[in-house]
């Protein structure tokens, strides 16, 4: 059975924006640091693969970040990466801080009873570490890859091939050195990935030669955040038909078949 995000009958959910108190802000791997914010409605109203937009001091454009893990005392992680003024302002909340977001934006993985192979690679693991604490929950067979440069320290998935591109933890490596063995290993249904965009069309052609489905949460340079400026779209093919899509409001989850990789 597959949950569904859109339901007629279901309430407008709140997305704000949102004041959150900042609880921790910690550096996790070299350019890499862990947030933890306070949010009912993130706690309460997220999915995996759902995002939040921070507002980054006086930058006219909001950030967006994947929903990383939420926790019953109304709090949730983000992970993020440094790599502008918009990040780099993020490095220097300290706890007692606030953050203004809006969120959870966009739509979610499937939720299914499928032996799911999830992927992250680099802070693409924030959404897959997510999908794992509710596949866990709900006692869905699962397994995961999480791919980084080096070690590191976040408390990862449970049932995890690890991989580090210099070998300091797990597996050395790059994804395409070990995919298709742990497909074969682990006799997986279907894969959930996020990443950069290589990766993810790498696995996307691994899903295919193996008769898989495969879900991809597209990491992507967002404007406006809410599908208004169109500064995020991708074209799929969708019935044969080639179309446009934006990655902010019609995803950032898509079927990775249906995508008309660059």
């Amino acid at each position: 059975m597959q949950d569904t995000k859109n339901h007629n009958s279901a309430p407008a959910i709140k997305k704000g924006p949102f004041c959150s108190k900042v609880l921790e802000n910690r550096r996790v791997s070299e350019d890499i640091y862990l947030l933890k914010l306070e949010s009912r409605n993130i706690v309460e109203n997220s999915l995996p693969g759902q995002f939040v937009s921070i507002k980054c001091r006086d930058l006219t454009l909001r950030r967006p970040f994947s929903v990383a893990k939420v926790y019953d005392d109304n709090t949730f992680d983000l992970i993020y990466k440094v790599i502008g003024q918009g990040t780099q302002y993020l490095t220097g909340l300290k706890d007692g801080d606030t953050a203004d977001f809006i969120g959870p934006m966009g739509n979610s993985f499937s939720i299914e009873n499928k032996n799911s192979l999830l992927i992250g690679c680099g802070v693409g693991i924030a959404p897959i570490v997510y999908m794992a604490q509710i596949l866990e929950k709900r006692g869905i067979k699962h397994n995961c890859i999480i791919g980084t440069k080096s070690s590191i320290d976040i408390e990862l998935c449970n049932k995890s091939y690890n991989l580090t591109e210099d070998g300091s933890c797990g597996l050395k490596g790059r994804l395409d050195h070990h995919l298709e063995g742990i497909i074969t290993e682990t006799q997986a249904e279907k894969i959930f990935i996020c990443g950069p965009n290589p990766a993810m069309r790498y696995a996307t052609d691994i899903a295919k030669k193996h008769n898989l489905e495969i879900e991809v949460a597209l990491e992507k340079v967002m404007a406006c955040g809410t599908g208004v400026c169109m500064g995020c779209v991708i074209e799929v093919l969708e019935n044969g038909e080639k179309l446009q899509r934006r990655v902010c409001r019609d995803g950032p989850v898509f079927n990775g078949a249906s995508i008309l990789w660059e």
